[in-house]
């Protein structure tokens, strides 16, 4: 609400946006969502279009809950009734594990939405291999990948941030791929490190593509709440880059970009 205030007072869009930390498109949304919400509050009305996403949301959540936590309580009522062979008993607790990670990412990705809409989404940046990184979320996904190339790829940025952008692009390939490959390049020049994951076969439509990276849509190649890509375009911004995807006949490649020296200073980078 500062922001917006500043902004209608006078002081320039960039100025504000520098020193809030945030993109000056985040800076005029707030000011438009201010003014349109004060237009509605004098009429006694809300925007429409806040409970219709709202309640998109609560919905996929509640979608997204349900079937791992009826996996975990079918497991539990198993290991309660006790006399499992040792082989079951770890069955069940690599279940119950995996999907204890997949609610643990979910809620993640709720408190991260929440971060980005009011513009509060912070970094820890330091020096990281990004092709190591890659390396790291390629194993992490039995069969689902390979890595072309070797050798370093040394950037500044929030390695935890990153790996969760990789694994999300990754996901989203191998999903779309189906049975076929997924090969994974990672390159550098002096400004900008570039990863692509290409889906060979494979073809997005382009309503498929168009709702991507918008918050709270499905696609055939969506995962969760459909937050991910949403995210994943929010933190590549905040560490000045950018994420997109392009398809033909021959396949499908999600690549996402960021510069070699990191994100610019600001009130909501720390470095390491």
């Amino acid at each position: 609400m500062d922001a917006a205030l500043a902004v209608l007072a006078g002081t320039s869009l960039g100025q504000v946006a520098a020193d809030a930390g945030v993109e000056p498109e985040l800076v005029q949304r707030w000011v438009h969502l201010f003014v349109e919400g004060g237009k509605l509050r004098l009429d006694g009305r809300m925007d429409p279009s806040s409970y219709e996403a709202r309640d998109r949301f609560l919905t996929l959540i509640a979608h997204e809950f349900r079937t791992p936590l009826a996996i975990i309580a079918g497991w539990v009522e198993t290991l309660r009734a006790g006399d499992l062979p040792p082989q079951l008993t770890e069955t069940a607790l690599s279940a119950i594990a995996r999907q204890v990670a997949y609610l643990q990412r979910i809620a993640r990705d709720a408190l991260d939405a929440g971060a980005v809409a009011r513009g509060q989404l912070r970094l820890v940046v330091g020096r990281l291999d990004l092709r190591s990184l890659m390396a790291a979320v390629v194993d992490s996904m039995q069969d689902a990948a390979c890595l072309d190339g070797d050798g370093p790829v040394s950037v500044v940025g929030d390695a935890a941030r990153l790996e969760q952008v990789a694994a999300e692009v990754v996901a989203h390939a191998r999903r779309l791929a189906g049975e076929g490959p997924v090969c994974i390049t990672v390159r550098s020049d002096a400004v900008m490190a570039t990863v692509e994951a290409a889906a060979a076969g494979s073809r997005l439509s382009f309503a498929d593509a168009a709702v991507l990276f918008e918050p709270f849509e499905r696609s055939d190649t969506s995962i969760g709440t459909g937050l991910g890509l949403f995210l994943c375009r929010a933190l590549l911004s905040a560490h000045g880059g950018e994420i997109g995807v392009r398809s033909d006949d021959h396949a499908t490649v999600f690549w996402f970009r960021v510069p070699v020296l990191g994100p610019s200073d600001g009130p909501l980078v720390e470095r390491a």
